[in-house]
Order: structure tokens, then sequence, then C-alpha cells
């Protein structure tokens, strides 16, 4: 087997995620192509001291270590080495202490290659940098941050996975406000030489201008790998703005306008770069632990640029409602639901939710439908009765009707069933009224008893059950004069007076009112039922509304025999 990259998986402990580095193992073939750009004198390494390296390797690949070690020892034994020579063989014992698990022994032997002379540049930086994870594989943070400090020191270009290291270990050090200036050097030296990236940028921003007819100044003699695109970009909007303020065309401002728009877009996307995933959810972490809401916000805004997760998504939802930001909210939960991330029965309800919030009840209903229809949404009492609210809010009675039924259908109680009965009454649909407001009532566990008493005796009426509304009119008067009665006991012993008393200025409290007369003491305050007095004129309805009906019926009859008999007496033969 080749001697291949060893990968070192940390799991942070909040995020749940990987940070990878590679152990970087060089050969004596490949010694050479590790040099930086800054290198000492380098040794020569003789032929014999090559062909057995190149032996202990082979048998380090076929997993006889132990053979190998002794001839990498046997090359150390010679007093003729050079330290190029003793540094390889340092490295390679180093290695095979890593493969047996003995980190400790693997760090010793990389900090003896570091103390040779005439060693590569690029050999003893890879050195460090294995120290540095082998400090973090042992969970012995402040070693790790040291180690990675070490090799700053000597780098002149050093490799943001650098500080990603460090990051990581100043995290299981809970040093968070530490963590955030040294994750940021990560990910700002990584989009420092995105120089490509920058620079089709820049021709989109002048792309924009050229559109729009704008005029678009740039300094060819600027470097665009050295450019500050920020500066760059506000150079842009303000020749827009100018040339904005000299237009006297209303037409003309608001596609210039639409330019500046467009030109901050292209600013703000100017810092993506070649980062990882990684190294921001370190840092929403940081930010997290240290209560830091708006830069979570903020770091979880970066990500979904780049890597759009359902867990982003949901998150800065979240993050969002909990800022009050409920427009930007709802635009990221309807992203969600457009790219499909939404899966759970309480994400689609959440929603739902938050459309009603901002008076958007046709949308609401439109997704938690969508989510029963899918077998997503739990079929369950409040789900559906939202659905209905929904709906009902929307103005598609039918279809709240149908949900409220559903909510009805798995409800204990019979409230759900006396409001489906009202539902079923405002489309005229009486025959299932009755029918609804009577298995509420048998059901039980009623609020307001009185007034689903009413809602029955209506629907009985217009069904032409007069006995039967009757009867429900009188149940409802029963239990609206007990509330009535209650409510007059319980205002009387506040204000400290019999009931009687009560009633008689409470009473007079009313007619004065009526007529505008200015009361002679502090205005009595007492809530009744309102279902009383709908309940009484109802029956006072009911008793003329039969008496009418009745005497139209006999008059019908009357007219009937009189037609019969007047048939009968003009029979001829």
């Amino acid at each position: 087997m080749k001697i291949k990259l060893i990968l070192i998986a940390f799991v942070f402990i909040f995020l749940s995620t990987e940070y990878t580095g590679n152990f970087s193992i060089i050969s004596v073939a490949n010694a050479q192509e590790q040099q930086s750009r800054k290198t000492k004198r380098v040794g020569s390494m003789s032929e014999k001291v090559a062909k057995k390296l190149g032996e202990a390797q082979e048998l380090i690949e076929a997993e006889q270590i132990q053979e190998g070690i002794e001839i990498l020892n046997e090359i150390l034994s010679s007093k003729r080495l050079s330290d190029y020579e003793r540094a390889q063989v340092y490295y390679f014992l180093a290695y095979t202490a890593y493969l047996q698990e003995d980190y400790k022994k693997a760090i010793n032997f990389y900090k003896r290659v570091l103390n040779e002379d005439a060693v590569p540049e690029g050999l003893l930086s890879a050195a460090r940098f294995t120290i540095a994870q082998l400090w973090f594989q042992l969970e012995d943070w402040d070693k790790a941050i040291s180690a990675v400090d070490d090799l700053l020191a000597t780098e002149e270009s050093p490799r943001p996975d650098l500080y990603i290291l460090k990051g990581s270990a100043l995290y299981q050090l809970k040093k968070y406000e530490e963590l955030i200036p040294v994750i940021q050097s990560a990910i700002d030296l990584a989009e420092s030489r995105n120089a490509f990236r920058i620079e089709q940028l820049q021709k989109n921003i002048k792309s924009t201008a050229d559109e729009n007819g704008i005029r678009y100044l740039r300094r060819e003699e600027e470097d665009k790998n050295e450019i500050d695109y920020f500066r760059f970009a506000t150079q842009v909007e303000a020749e827009l703005k100018e040339d904005l303020s000299k237009t006297r065309k209303a037409e003309q401002k608001t596609e210039i306008q639409l330019a500046i728009d467009n030109v901050k877009k292209s600013a703000s996307n100017l810092t993506i770069g070649p980062t990882k995933e990684n190294w921001w959810l370190l840092l929403r972490a940081a930010y997290f632990e240290l209560d830091n809401i708006p830069k979570v916000r903020y770091v979880l805004e970066r990500l979904l640029i780049e890597w759009s997760k359902k867990e982003y998504w949901t998150q800065l939802a979240a993050i969002y409602g909990q800022d009050e930001l409920e427009e930007k909210q709802i635009s990221a939960y309807a992203t969600a639901y457009q790219e499909g991330f939404l899966e759970k029965s309480n994400e689609y309800v959440q929603m739902a939710q938050l459309y009603l919030s901002k008076e958007v009840p046709h949308k609401a209903a439109v997704v938690l439908q969508t989510g029963f229809d899918e077998g997503i949404v739990d079929k369950e009492v409040k789900n559906w009765r939202l659905l209905s609210q929904a709906w009902f809010l929307a103005q598609e009675d039918q279809m709240a009707i149908i949900a409220l039924r559903e909510a009805a259908k798995l409800s204990d109680d019979g409230e759900l069933d006396v409001r489906l009965a009202r539902s079923l009454a405002n489309i005229a649909d009486y025959k299932s009224c009755v029918d609804a407001a009577q298995t509420g009532i048998e059901k039980g566990g009623l609020k307001r008893n009185d007034e689903s008493y009413i809602t029955l005796g209506m629907c009985q009426f217009e069904e032409d059950m007069y006995e039967d509304s009757k009867n429900s009119f009188k149940l409802a008067t029963n239990d609206a004069t007990a509330r009535r009665e209650a409510a007059l006991e319980e205002c009387s012993i506040r204000e400290n007076m019999t009931t009687e008393d009560f009633l008689i200025l409470f009473d007079r409290q009313a007619r004065w009112e009526k007529i505008g007369k200015e009361l002679e003491n502090k205005r009595l305050i007492c809530t009744i039922p309102s279902s009383y007095r709908t309940a009484t004129n109802w029956q006072k309805f009911l008793e003329k509304e039969v008496e009418r009906v009745t005497l139209l019926q006999n008059q019908i009859k009357n007219i009937q025999e009189q037609l019969k008999s007047k048939e009968s007496s003009t029979i001829t033969f």
C-alpha cells in the first residue's frame, strides 16, 4: 500500500460537525518538493541511505512496521549521517509511532526533525503542523495552540487551516472571545486569495452600470489581486448616485436607483470566498455561546449563500422570529418550503401560523392543506382547527367546513361540533347544522350551553321543526337566565348592594344613558351575557311565527275546503 494522508476528525460537541486536517508524510522522493520559498542549505542523501529508507518504506507499507523500524534504527546507528538524512529517518520513525497510536512518541520524533540543520523548510513546516495536530489528538489544547503559534511565527504565507486548528482548540477551552478573531483570520486569508471570483464580480458591477447607461470609471492600473473591492464598490455606487442627482426623468431615476441596489448586492457578494462550511459553523458556535444573536444571524445568512441546508434556514427563521423580524422570518420559511426542506408537521404548522400573523390566510391554508394531503402534518384536532381557521379567514367556507368537520370528529367535547353547526348555518345547510349541534350537545363539555341551544333552535326553526325549536330556545333561556342571575349577584356583591337594589339602579342607568340624561351617581359596570336577550327574543319571535304560520295554514285549509265544496256543487249529470 502507498503511504496515505491520515485524517484527524474532530467532532465539535455543540456543532456535531467535523474538522479535518492532514498529516503530511514526506518520503525521500518528495522531500525536495516540500520546500518553501525560504529554504536553508539542504544536505545531500547518499545512495546507500536512500536505498535503506526505501526498504523501510516498503515494509511499513506492507504493515510490517516493526521490521521497518529496525531498518530505520540501523540507519541511525551510522555515524556518517547528514542532518538531512537523520531528519528523514526521524520523520519516518514519527510516522511509525503514529501508526502505533503512540502520539507522544511521534511528537518527540517530529521535534528531533526540528532540531536538525540543513533541512528543507517544507519538511520543517510539515513537522510543526503535525505536532500541533497530534497535541490536538491528545486533547492537550494548550500545547496544540502553542504549536500552532510556533508555526505561524515561522510561516511567511500561513495556510488558513492553521488558524482553524487553533480556533478549534480555543473552542474546547471555551475561550470564545479569543476564538472569533482567529477564525476570522482564516476566512479573511482564504477570501483574499480568491482573485478569480473578485474579478468576476467586478465584471458584474460593470455590467450593471453599462446596462443602465451609467458612467463607469475604473482605474486600469489597479491590480485586481490587490484591489480593495469594498472601496471599489463604494466608488461605483457614489458615481451612480451622482448621475441620479443630475437626471430629471422619473423613469431614468428608477433605473439608476435599481442599478445602485444591484451594485450593493454585488458588493455584498464580493466577500464570498473559498472558505469551508466548518469554519463558519465554528464561528457560529462561538457567537452562540456568547449570546451574540445578531452575529449568529449574520453567520447563518452567510452560510446560506453557499450551503443551502434545511437546518440553516430553520435556525435563521427562528432567530428572525426572536428579533421580531417577521417579514424575514416568513421569507426564510417560504424559501425552505420551496426548496423542499420542510419535512416535519410542526414546521408546516409554524409556517402557517406565521402567515396568519401577517394576515395572509390563503397562503397559510395552502401550506397546511398541502401538508395534510402529503401526509406530513399530523392529523390532530389542533391542526385541523388551524386549517379550518385559515380557510375561513381566506373566505373559503366549504374548505373550512371540511377541515372543521375532521377536527370535530377527533374532539372529545362538543365545542367544535357546535362551531361546525354555526358554520353550516352560515351556508344555509340547516339540516346538517341540526345534526352537528345535537352531536355537540350530546358530547357535552360545552363552555356555553345557552349559545349551543340557540344555534340548534335557529337551525330547527329553518327546518320547520317548530316544537323542537321551541324546546331548544326554552333550554337556552333557562341556562341564560341562570348565567344572568349569577352575573348580577357577582356585580351586586362587588358594589356592596342587594341584587334587587343593584338591578334597579342598573336598569335606571341604562334608561338614562339611552336618553342622554346625566347620571346621579357613579356609573355601574356589569357584564351580563347577551344570550339571555337573544334567547328570549327568539322565544317571542317563535311564538308569533308559529301563530302566523298556524293562521296561514288554517287559511289555506279553509280555501282548499271552499274550493272543494264549490267543485262538488257544480257537478251535473
